[in-house]
């Protein structure tokens, strides 16, 4: 039989006409230790030498960089909560709406966003998204300026940073998984990220007090955001013209389709259909990331308060304590990204972040000493540190065409930001109807989640490892890279899987093809055989999708919860303080 393949990366999730064509294009997902020998340019070729190491170093560096402003103001504007409702004469229910915002907008503007990431490319939406976020970062620094203190200006200010903030993340993970195949860097690289996002945020959010309190006004700390966010914008600035600088010299293979890296835009409309090709596996880690994901982020926005609470100290030295738990996780990040790469255990990994959250919840809830503190504190950490890499490393991992790595992953994201306005907005009500304001009560709903998602990431662990017939996607997230072919042909023999085997076809002709393009087209049979039977078994197993449409319909009921909860925490006026775009999105 014949390939069929087109010259843009556009193409739609499998359809059942589709079944007998052998797609070559989810080359990230069919066992990377052997992609480089599948492709020929991978190699090199006549006209353009293969992209070396150190240009991959440098890409993830800047990369790495582009999110820093963003992740540097994070934690600025609840660090200086007091300080913001004093200078602007607002009410716990203005405050509220103001640390929000982040969360409202990208509940449904990550879908739409995703989109335009998988059809533009990371690079490109890097600079668009970097350019909000310093347009907003700008607005609000001005809303503080000579007394100013503009409520409105400051909710300007976010709305147009949320814009950015929501989705620069995403466009990171699509620049890395073009560039990095899954156990071929992609974990260590999403690692990395985490490491530089876990030290902006703990730079920004331990010093704005000091800075606000030493320099007299909080608008410096705003206006030192502002620099960062800068210097962010340039380094997207820089990463988009490095991939049109490696494209033009050297062979750059796109990891999620195969063929080369040309940068060409995705044909074609956003099409909804597309979700019923998500498999079961993808909605339970979906759900896993309602309750663990969710719940970990929405702690740092109490941590400083609830810091204060425990040690009866001031905003400087619970700020400085609630950052401190951001170091772990700098540090352990891109070493968890190779261990992934080389070992996979991605569900493994799901499995203890949630279980290091519980015992974080259940010292803090029964017990209220000093050094029972410090420990929840440090189990805080440490489910901080495990949460990132294997969550996005398992959305493409387990979604069977990688080129949709990026809608995905907004899907899960948006879900998300509601479950964070639920639990923030409920927080906040319990916080106020106690006598003494304390959040002890508060502390019952993170333990709830936290509950919550062991109990879903127990469930698929013992799944993936007793019955993998049930869920192939979340068994073959578990094997290290290495051994991929063999689990495929095993689960494919235990199912009774069986794909035609495609014919060879002959390179293009140079003179009709003088940049290579079409060489990625060109693939052993064999490889791309095992590629089709890796991606029937991540495939739904009914093609109509029912039940995924029955789980898009969970997820946005999940959404419309979150606004009538913020709706409803407006009316309460309480002292919910949502962080948005926190660590571990």
């Amino acid at each position: 039989m014949s390939f069929q393949r087109q010259n843009s990366v556009e193409k739609r999730p499998v359809d059942e006409k589709e079944k007998s064509i052998v797609d070559v294009k989810d080359n990230g997902s069919s066992g990377g230790e052997e992609q480089a020998s599948a492709l020929p340019y991978a190699s090199g070729s006549p006209s353009k030498p293969r992209l070396p190491y150190s240009w991959q170093l440098v890409m993830i560096v800047l990369t790495c960089l582009c999110t820093f402003g963003n992740h540097w103001s994070n934690g600025l504007i609840v660090s200086l909560k007091t300080t913001i409702i004093k200078e602007t004469h607002i009410n716990n229910s203005q405050f509220a709406t103001l640390v929000a915002v982040t969360n409202l907008v990208n509940t449904f503007l990550c879908i739409g966003l995703g989109f335009y990431i998988d059809k533009f490319g990371g690079a490109l939406m890097s600079v668009v998204l970097a350019g909000f976020h310093l347009s907003g970062a700008v607005v609000m620094s001005g809303a503080a300026t000579n007394h100013l203190n503009s409520y409105p200006l400051l909710i300007v200010g976010k709305v147009l940073a949320a814009i950015g903030d929501g989705s620069l993340d995403n466009a990171q993970h699509r620049i890395f998984s073009t560039y990095f195949a899954p156990g071929k860097g992609f974990a260590f690289s999403i690692g990395a990220i985490w490491c530089v996002a876990n030290l902006a945020q703990f730079t920004g959010q331990s010093t704005a007090n000091v800075i606000a309190t030493n320099l007299g006004t909080y608008a410096w700390a705003l206006w030192i955001s502002s620099v960062i966010a800068g210097f962010s914008f340039a380094c997207a600035v820089t990463v988009f013209f490095l991939d049109r600088y490696l494209r033009a010299r050297y062979n750059v293979t796109d990891q999620t389709s195969g063929r080369r890296h040309t940068g060409q835009v995705k044909r074609g409309t956003f099409n909804i259909k597309a979700i019923r090709h998500l498999p079961m596996t993808f909605w339970l880690v979906v759900a896993f990331a309602v309750f663990e994901n969710a719940g970990v982020q929405s702690f740092v926005s109490i941590s400083t308060q609830f810091a204060q609470q425990r040690l009866k100290k001031g905003a400087v030295i619970g700020g400085w304590v609630s950052s401190f738990y951001l170091l772990l996780p700098a540090g352990l990040t891109p070493f968890l990204g190779i261990y992934i790469d080389v070992y996979g255990k991605r569900i493994g990994f799901l499995f203890l972040s949630g279980l290091t959250f519980l015992v974080s919840m259940l010292l803090l809830k029964f017990s209220h000493s000093v050094p029972t503190f410090v420990a929840a504190y440090v189990f805080y950490a440490l489910s901080q540190a495990v949460t990132p890499a294997p969550q996005v490393e398992i959305i493409r991992s387990i979604i069977p065409d990688p080129q949709y790595f990026a809608t995905g992953f907004a899907i899960k994201k948006s879900v998300v930001q509601a479950s964070i306005v639920i639990i923030t907005t409920a927080a906040g009500r319990l916080q106020d109807l106690s006598p003494t304001d304390s959040l002890d009560p508060a502390v019952t709903l993170w333990l709830a989640y936290a509950f919550l998602s062991v109990a879903l990431s127990g469930a698929l662990l013992l799944l993936s490892s007793l019955a993998p017939d049930t869920l192939p996607a979340a068994r073959l997230s578990q094997v290290a890279p290495r051994d991929l072919p063999a689990e495929v042909e095993r689960l494919a023999r235990r199912r009774g899987l069986a794909v035609p085997k495609p014919k060879p076809q002959p390179k293009p002709d140079p003179a009709q093809d003088p940049e290579g393009e079409g060489e990625g087209d060109v693939e052993d049979p064999v490889r791309a055989e095992l590629k089709a039977k890796e991606r029937a078994l991540k495939a739904p197993v009914h093609q109509r999708g029912v039940l995924s449409w029955g789980y898009l319909a969970i997820g946005l009921g999940i959404i419309f919860i979150g606004w009538v909860m913020f709706g409803m925490g407006v009316n309460w006026g309480v002292h919910g303080s949502v962080v948005a775009g926190t660590v571990g999105e």
